[in-house]
């Protein structure tokens, strides 16, 4: 049997733990296994319900190292693999750790943001639509593997910011980034639900007169880059076009498409593609 299979333990059932964990029976991950053999140091792990940790990543940009905090809930957990009379195994190389961890992950869907050679960064997204995010280091000689895990929470989109919280995003930042305007699929067509949002972008430039905005519309990187910048531009316009329907000026606003060329997040997954699809609004 290939152990690489066996990293991943196949979710049939969601099982929610509502009591409290033990100091000697700490909770594992329903979906992260370990290494076939392996024993979890209980001393040395540790699950919260909420926590962060800051994980490298590769910006696919720039090519360089970068940091992101995720949030969620945590486990921190320390494997050793043992022969069944309970001696330490010391012959598995990181090497075969690492590829163990990366052809599980990548049978769930996942994907390696870093990899070097003292730690290796995976991100598996889960049914509930969030990502889990997963750092291992392995130790040969110890025959340990040291996994801190986080599942993010899922991206949402229905965020609506009220005219106050507009004007404070603007004032501190210049910039406010709005997921409560939608669109039909591949148009410049606004959804009903948008209208809340919309009308707190009305409230918010009767309030304040002088107020100058650029309205941006920024899509994904799915399709071509040229369609993508065509249908941010419109769905920029359209936001426009509605805000002037209730008395503000058209000289106060400047509708602006970017497509896909100013990413917030990476668009290898639906969470950060659910990121990259929304308007801004900035401040001239």
């Amino acid at each position: 049997m290939n152990r690489f299979k066996f990293a991943f333990l196949a979710l049939v059932m969601l099982i929610v733990f509502v009591s409290p964990t033990l100091a000697d029976d700490v909770k594992e991950h329903p979906l992260i296994r370990p290494f076939p053999g392996s024993v979890l140091a209980k001393n040395m792990s540790k699950h919260k319900n909420f926590d962060a940790y800051e994980f490298y990543y590769l910006n696919e940009t720039t090519k360089k190292r970068e940091k992101k905090t995720v949030k969620g809930e945590y486990w921190r957990l320390l494997y050793e693999v043992r022969t069944p009379s309970g001696d330490r195994v010391r012959t598995i190389s990181k090497v075969e750790f690492y590829e163990n961890y990366k052809t599980a992950a990548k049978e769930k869907g996942g994907r390696v943001v870093y990899e070097d050679v003292g730690q290796l960064v995976l991100t598996i997204p889960r049914d509930d639509g969030g990502v889990t995010w997963l750092r291992v280091a392995g130790s040969a000689n110890l025959g340990q593997q040291d996994l801190v895990i986080i599942d993010e929470q899922p991206f949402k989109q229905s965020l609506v910011f009220g005219p106050a919280q507009l004007k404070e995003a603007l004032d501190k930042d210049g910039k406010v980034a709005l997921y409560g305007i939608h669109f039909d699929l591949d148009k410049a067509t606004l959804k009903p639900d948008s209208v809340k949002q919309l009308q707190h972008i009305v409230t918010l430039l009767l309030t304040y007169p002088q107020l100058k905005l650029e309205v941006q519309g920024h899509t994904d990187n799915q399709g071509k880059a040229a369609y993508n910048m065509k249908l941010s531009q419109q769905r920029a316009e359209t936001v426009n076009q509605y805000l002037q329907l209730f008395g503000i000026s058209s000289k106060r606003l400047v509708p602006k498409g970017y497509g896909q060329t100013k990413p917030v997040a990476s668009n290898a997954t639906k969470e950060g593609q659910a990121k990259n699809r929304r308007v801004e609004l900035v401040k001239k």
